[in-house]
């Protein structure tokens, strides 16, 4: 009976603790959402500034066919004058847990974009590493897949 009631208070504890880690992590996701989407306001909004604190040096940005390395390179393609975009939105966010200081978010993209004379992609799927580091979250890889007839 002992045995039982110990494996019980077991499996109790352990459920406990996952919903614990479960609310931990949507409170994450919540905040690497928002984290995002600043990111693609800075892009709009001709301003790194936003986003100098969450890109690594050794980053990479995947996008448009073409590969931006480094945080300074990242940075100089965001305040582009040869990108005007009119519009953007984001939905359809999941986030594929690493451990617990890594995560990759998924989710579509919409925008209303012209860079250096040329319409971008009305529709992409995008994926973002986020990486806790020295106890702040920084996103080192971002790509972009464009969806086809959008």
């Amino acid at each position: 009976m002992r045995r039982i009631a110990l494996t019980a208070l077991g499996f109790a504890l352990l459920l406990s603790g996952v919903q614990l880690y479960s609310q931990m992590n949507a409170a994450v996701e919540k905040t690497l959402q928002s984290m995002e989407q600043t990111g693609w306001q800075a892009w709009k909004d001709h301003d790194a500034k936003p986003v100098e604190g969450m890109t690594p040096d050794n980053a990479i940005n995947i996008a448009d066919g073409a590969v931006a390395k480094g945080k300074q390179q990242i940075l100089k393609s965001m305040v582009d004058p040869g990108c005007m975009v009119n519009s953007f939105s984001l939905s359809d966010f999941s986030y594929l847990w690493l451990d617990k200081d890594t995560v990759i978010m998924t989710y579509t993209a919409t925008q209303d974009a012209t860079c250096s004379g040329k319409k971008q992609a009305g529709k992409v799927i995008a994926a973002s590493l986020w990486q806790k580091q020295k106890g702040k979250w920084m996103s080192p890889f971002h790509q972009e897949t464009e969806v086809p007839g959008m």
